[in-house]
């Protein structure tokens, strides 16, 4: 559709611009001899009206009184000669002011004065000066009143007119628009990509929610994107889309930059830095009416803006200085373009300040490449939009490798843990066995192993490994090839948690919390703790009890860790129950941990039963539940 659009308008473009090629053109520009002069009165469009005492072309501030100074009126009179030619004349009118409406022989032409909501600057309007009555071949008084936006525009140049025919008008307005758009062209390309970079960069941050500087960077550049574009569409739109729009952008901008560097070097901003931030994205509510209102000079609020966004310009680059010398070439490639681009921000309140004083300044320099105009604003913008490129390309492509390797890590190491969590558990006479294991991520960190024992009974062993991934599973692999040869010499439960730790020792660069019980077919049994959850006992007939254990130091800390059995019974139908701190530290949405007493009051329930209710009030780490019930009717209390 809109493509269909643009062609609909170019067609029409050419046809104009085909019938005004098959007319003689004339055109004749009214551009010096204009009086001008501050305040409003409906009496200054009257043909009679003296205007020898007003100024001519500029404005003189020593001449008028301050409350003059400090309104938004300004009056243009100049009497001007149609000439003396066929067919219909036209009268064309281009100013820099905000809104304006036109006046030929005291009569007003064309549509009235809009509102302050609505102003724009650089419209061109074309008026037919047969409205006005025959007018070949004599003079006609044109008097224009303004309005403007802020005191910055009392010192622009008077209004660009002209008296035509239609060719001819037609011919200077196609060649002004397209000057301005040419003007603009680079800056609207520049807009343009920001916002499409915006939107990808947005996109691989939902495919990738842990790289929060995706998320930073693409409102950078929303944010900036969208305030250059309104600049840019400066003419086509309202001045107020820029106080109450653009420049808001432009302090959310700041922030999110200043969150985009603390995430791209893995750091979590200061409280200073946190509230700064929220002060630049509530700055543009206060900021913007007072500014709009007139009741802050534009020099003022230029220098204002640019000692607010200073600090953190200064932050911003301050990181990723610091950052480039720690060897971080991803900074180091970012500090000239972000140093550039946000320099730019700060010069065009410069370049206005300059234009303020002396009106008659025509900005910084820039590079004509045929009807396209290239602006320092728009050469810095280039370098950071093409330095974030490749600083992005280059994060992703590493963060693409690293999630290679990650993931081929993972697929090991649940390889390993596959083999070493059992699927099912082995049939021992005179028990009943239950089991779950719930991993809070792709591998986690908690074992268990059940191994029958040759004179009858069982061995029971569940623990965890502190950290994730393939160190985890290669600890579990060696502490469970450990137990096996362990359980060859010894069935001590105190025996085999000092062996696992002389052998853990040195070797691992946590530590592993365990627990293990041997039980007999008579109910007799020991149990040992290395830092692991005490365990439970329960019946059908009693509310279940946490089992008193001498607290053992965590495995691979120290080699000389001393470990003690403790003698344990079951009755027939009792079951002793093991949890790992997944349950107990499961946490709801509230941050309320699930707890002891949660953990102790459901011990009687099964291990499936246990494990869903911890993972429904909130998993937050592995989950292993494992039960060991002796077989037997179980007797009432």
């Amino acid at each position: 559709m809109r493509i269909r659009v643009f062609l609909i308008g170019l067609i029409l473009l050419c046809a104009l611009h085909a019938v005004a090629q098959s007319v003689p053109e004339t055109f004749i520009p009214e551009t010096d001899g204009w009086r001008v002069h501050l305040g409003d009165d409906p009496a200054w469009a009257g043909t009679a009206f003296d205007d020898s005492a007003w100024a001519m072309n500029n404005l003189d501030f020593a001449t008028f009184p301050r409350q003059l100074l400090a309104g938004r009126s300004r009056w243009y009179r100049k009497r001007i000669h149609v000439p003396d030619q066929p067919g219909p004349m036209q009268l064309l009118v281009r100013t820099t002011d905000a809104s304006y409406e036109v006046y030929i022989d005291g009569r007003r032409v064309g549509p009235p004065i809009q509102s302050s909501f609505r102003w724009q600057t650089g419209v061109t309007r074309v008026f037919p000066l047969h409205a006005v009555g025959e007018t070949a071949g004599r003079d006609v008084e044109v008097a224009i009143r303004s309005h403007l936006y802020d005191q910055a525009h009392f010192v622009s140049r008077p209004p660009f007119v002209g008296i035509g025919n239609s060719g001819g008008t037609l011919r200077f307005q196609m060649a002004v628009d397209g000057e301005v758009l040419g003007h603009k062209m680079a800056q609207l390309a520049i807009s343009i990509v920001r916002l499409l970079g915006g939107a990808i960069l947005l996109s691989l941050f939902f495919q990738q929610r842990g790289r929060r500087e995706y998320l930073w960077l693409g409102l950078c550049l929303l944010f900036s994107g969208f305030s250059n574009l309104i600049l840019t569409a400066q003419g086509y739109i309202p001045v107020s889309w820029n106080g109450f729009f653009g420049d808001p952008c432009e302090y959310w901008f700041f922030a999110a930059q200043l969150e985009f560097v603390y995430a791209f070097v893995g750091r979590r901003p200061h409280r200073a830095v946190r509230a700064y931030q929220w002060f630049l994205v509530a700055a543009p509510f206060v900021i913007a009416p007072v500014a709009w209102s007139s009741a802050m000079n534009v020099t003022i609020y230029n220098w204002m803006e640019n000692a607010i966004v200073l600090p953190p310009i200064l932050v911003t680059i301050s990181i990723l200085v610091v950052w480039t010398r720690r060897g971080n070439r991803e900074a180091a490639v970012l500090i000239g373009p972000m140093l550039l681009a946000d320099l730019g921000s700060l010069l065009i309140d410069v370049q206005s300040t300059i234009q303020y004083v002396h009106p008659s300044y025509p900005g910084f320099p820039r590079l004509h490449l045929g009807l396209v105009t290239v602006d320092y604003i728009a050469f810095a913008q280039t370098l950071f939009l093409l330095a974030i490129g490749l600083v992005i390309f280059l994060r992703f492509v590493r963060v693409s490798r690293e999630q290679v390797t990650t993931q081929s890590e993972l697929e090991a190491a649940r390889a390993v843990q596959q083999v070493l969590i059992p699927n099912a558990l082995p049939s021992v006479p005179g028990f009943r066995m239950d089991s779950v294991y719930h991993p809070a991520q792709q591998v986690g960190g908690d074992f268990f192993q059940i191994i029958p024992l040759p004179g009858g009974g069982v061995l029971a062993v569940v623990g965890d490994v502190s950290g994730k991934g393939m160190p985890a599973a290669l600890t579990v692999a060696l502490i469970v090839g450990t137990l096996r040869t362990l359980v060859e010499v010894t069935t001590s439960p105190a025996e085999i948690l000092a062996g696992l730790n002389r052998r853990l020792e040195g070797r691992s660069t946590g530590f592993t919390t365990c627990v293990a019980v041997r039980m007999l077919p008579s109910g007799d049994g020991t149990l040992a703790s290395a830092g692991h959850l005490n365990p439970y006992i329960s019946s059908p007939y009693a509310a279940a009890r946490e089992i008193a254990v001498s607290p053992g130091l965590p495995l691979g800390l120290a080699a000389d860790s001393v470990y003690a059995d403790i003698p344990l019974s079951l009755a027939p139908g009792e079951t002793i129950t093991f949890l790992s701190d997944g349950v107990v530290e499961a946490r709801n949405h509230r941050g309320e941990l699930f707890g002891f007493d949660r953990a102790c009051a459901l011990a009687a329930q099964s291990a499936n039963q246990i494990a869903q209710t911890a993972e429904a009030f909130g998993q937050d780490d592995d989950i292993t539940v494992v039960t060991l019930t002796l077989a037997g009717a179980a007797v009432p209390a």
